[in-house]
């Protein structure tokens, strides 16, 4: 069963320049090792909401075990291991949680977002919901529901959505797409979510 690894980086001192250096060595160094160790790495994104020096990186594995694999070969890496050692002017800590795809989550959406090149880098989303036991199905129908009015549209487009099995239970996380970037979200007329809240 597909599994997404998502993980969360803090960076401090709380600069610009410590998060401009770790991007630089996180880009250069850890990400071609998680490559060569078997990471299918969807994306990254610098959080602009919430707190402050963090980061998200989303991962994609077969199942647990190329999960295990892959974290295996990677403290094997030898490159990897010598550009632990290249950290200066920063200090990071990683917080990881695992999830499962759910029901309304579609392999073309996902496909279809990373197959894309946009000039400008995109602005996305990440939608964290807490769902009470037994509520589930409801949420994923309301969700789902959502995700079709907005589907590949330039409004609010669902990239991936999986809910959490070790780490917060019952959350479910979206990650989603905005084209025309945060303010055409939130000044667009009309609202596509009122039918679904009501």
């Amino acid at each position: 069963m597909t599994i997404y690894v998502e993980a969360v980086h803090t960076v401090k001192p709380l600069t610009n320049t410590a998060f401009d250096r770790y991007v630089a060595w996180y880009g250069e160094h850890v990400i071609p090792a998680m490559k060569r160790s078997g990471f299918d790495i969807l994306g990254a994104w610098k959080r602009t909401g919430g707190a402050m020096g963090q980061d998200v990186l989303l991962l994609r594995f077969e199942n647990m075990n190329a999960y295990q694999e892959a974290g295996i070969a990677l403290r094997k890496d030898a490159e990897f291991l010598k550009a632990a050692s290249k950290r200066e002017g920063f200090e990071i800590t990683e917080s990881v949680k695992v999830g499962v795809p759910v029901p309304y989550a579609s392999e073309e959406r996902l496909e279809r977002a990373l197959a894309e090149r946009p000039e400008r880098p995109r602005q996305y989303m990440q939608a964290q919901l807490h769902v009470n036991p037994g509520g589930q199905v409801g949420f994923y129908d309301a969700v789902d529901r959502l995700a079709r009015v907005t589907d590949f549209g330039d409004y609010l487009n669902l990239v991936a959505a999986y809910e959490t099995t070790i780490g917060q239970r019952g959350e479910m996380t979206d990650i989603w797409v905005m084209p025309g970037g945060l303010r055409s979200f939130a000044y667009r007329p009309g609202d596509p979510l009122a039918e679904i809240i009501a």
